[in-house]
């Protein structure tokens, strides 16, 4: 006799939304390709056959996986509540005018919900702690700390997302990374693609048949074999600093899923966690990058607005207490 499937209450909250609704790009999609191509942490039969056990939802009933998808339409998937992992939520406003705000994300702070994330988030504290009015812009990786560009009405949110999609906003990071840079500076405009013969899923890295990609490179200091980077990206590839630096042969410290050597981000995997090991290969808790600063146009006021944020204390102490060259 099969075993019974669990009872799901989609009135409980076990319900969550999985991305933004569906563009109009991806309307008469179906269902098990849109998913396993925009959410490929489950491969196309996972997500099929959590579509059979009524894991997947749209507009509170069940999919199938030929199901066509329609614009605006938020898709939830299965997930009950667990307990979150720690975070730290230390945010707090560095710039505010009219209705932009400028806010200080820490290193081991995700966006928005994911995985294991519901509330432990930089979208839910800044609700919290600053207003419910107040939204970001854009994002940053969930290690990564730095400034995240709020505004309090959707009209202004989406002229500064116009912005960044038009390549207005300047940004620059600071990185941490271990290796032998070959030039005091240079650019990288290697075109970026998901790596398919990798056996992690969610890797990209330059290839021929990528998207096009600019980063500007530059060594502000040297100790070791470890190296301070200014990074200017030019485009918004999703982890394009990382995959740029490290195929430079400059992996930044911290990074699991760009290290040389592929085990380290797949112990992690298979783990749940950071084990001892996996920390000692890559040289720290968390990937030592860090936007510092932001140049953008006020969208209400039309003038030039540049925030800038000193490294995050961790990444400071990092720095300051390596050896001399």
């Amino acid at each position: 006799m099969p075993p019974t499937k669990p009872k799901i209450d989609r009135s409980s909250g076990e319900f969550r939304p999985l991305g933004p609704p569906v563009k109009e790009d991806h309307v008469g999609l179906r269902a098990d390709g849109y998913l396993s191509t925009h959410f490929p942490f489950y491969s196309r039969a996972t997500w099929q056959k959590r579509m059979r056990n009524g894991l997947v939802i749209v507009d509170g009933r069940p999919i199938k996986a030929s199901y066509r998808l329609s614009e605006g339409q938020i898709i939830q998937i299965y997930h009950p509540q667990v307990a979150e992992p720690d975070v730290d939520r230390d945010i707090y406003p560095l710039w505010k005018q009219g209705s932009v705000m400028a806010v200080y994300k820490p290193g081991n702070l995700p966006m928005h919900e994911n995985g294991p994330y519901r509330k432990n988030t930089f979208a839910y504290f800044v609700k919290q702690d600053l207003g419910d009015q107040w939204a970001a812009v854009h994002r940053l990786d969930r290690e990564t700390s730095g400034i995240v560009l709020c505004g309090s009405s959707l009209e202004v949110r989406h002229e500064l997302s116009r912005s960044l999609a038009d390549r207005v906003l300047e940004k620059e990071y600071l990185a941490i990374a271990r290796g032998e840079p070959k030039k005091d500076a240079w650019v990288e405009s290697g075109p970026i693609a998901d790596l398919d013969s990798s056996e992690i899923r969610i890797k990209k890295w330059v290839l021929p048949h990528g998207l096009p990609s600019e980063t500007h490179f530059k060594v502000l200091d040297t100790k070791g074999e470890y190296v301070l980077l200014r990074a200017r990206p030019k485009t918004g590839r999703t982890n394009q600093i990382r995959i740029h630096a490290a195929y430079n042969g400059l992996p930044l410290v911290g990074d699991m899923l760009y290290h040389p050597d592929e085990d380290v981000f797949l112990e992690w995997f298979e783990h749940g966690r950071k084990t001892d090991r996996v920390i000692e290969q890559i040289g720290f808790r968390r990937c030592l990058l860090h936007a510092a600063s932001l140049t953008f146009l006020h969208p209400e006021t039309n003038q030039e607005v540049t925030v800038r944020c000193p490294m995050p204390e961790d990444m400071q102490k990092f720095w300051d207490t390596l050896p001399k060259n």
